[in-house]
């Protein structure tokens, strides 16, 4: 299982990773955790594939979804379907839909909402259950709907829904960037992008900025722009709620 997982992990980064070496003595004790492993490690396996043969994956994520409902372990099964689902298979996300008010508390809330947004076309619910992924902590499932939902949102010119998603999808671009707290972020400015940062967050202007370091305006907007998709926000006042939370924590 834990083979499986760093391997889901080098494909989400794009790294190559050191594989795992797994004691023989450790045998004994995983085996009565022998069938929630297997899963798990199928499901890790799965979700890799997944990102380069997304048609090959689908239909054996929902038969993984199937075999663990037959175990009635119904959030087991419901991950494997919510996978699935989020590819477009439509068995699984009857299932899923099917399941899910089994699964209590914020999971729950997340599958029901996948549910909801993977049987219908509705923007909103897409946006909902980005948030419902984002609240849960599944960041890379936040990224993958909010994604979805900002493409759509810029289809139908929904400038309200574009925003919402843009927002979802920065936020969860960034955990995956620069860990919750920015610390890598941080780490790796220059001092001149620190400076800049700095007279975001005390309210300065660009004209103000370019005097104190010595640099035109349209020098620093240049600067600016370059720290936006870094940080994926659209403005400075989205860049210092960001900055300004990452220094409170």
């Amino acid at each position: 299982m834990a083979r499986s997982a760093q391997s889901l992990s080098a494909v989400l980064t794009q790294q190559r990773t050191e594989v795992i070496s797994i004691p023989v003595d450790a045998e004994a004790e995983a085996s009565r955790h022998s069938w929630w492993a297997s899963f798990e490690a199928r499901l890790f396996d799965l979700q890799a594939l997944a990102q380069t043969s997304p048609g090959a994956a689908a239909p054996q994520l929902y038969e993984l979804g199937t075999w663990a409902e037959e175990y009635e372990a119904h959030t087991l099964a419901c991950l494997a379907w919510l996978e699935a689902g989020r590819l477009g298979h439509e068995r699984a996300i009857g299932g899923l839909s099917a399941s899910a008010g089994r699964v209590d508390g914020a999971l729950g809330r997340l599958l029901r909402a996948a549910a909801h947004a993977f049987s219908t076309d509705d923007l909103q619910a897409l946006i909902t259950a980005a948030r419902e992924a984002l609240l849960f902590g599944a960041i890379v499932l936040c990224a993958q709907l909010s994604g979805e939902a900002r493409k759509r949102a810029v289809a139908a010119g929904d400038a309200a829904a574009t925003k919402e998603a843009r927002i979802l999808l920065g936020r969860s671009r960034r955990v995956l960037d620069f860990d919750a707290d920015g610390k890598r972020f941080q780490e790796n400015l220059s001092e001149l992008e620190h400076s800049i940062i700095t007279g975001i967050v005390e309210g300065r202007t660009s004209a103000q900025i370019g005097e104190e370091l010595h640099l035109s305006a349209r020098t620093v907007e240049w600067h600016l722009g370059r720290l936006y998709r870094r940080v994926h926000v659209a403005n400075r006042q989205e860049l210092r709620e960001v900055v300004t939370d990452w220094l409170r924590k």
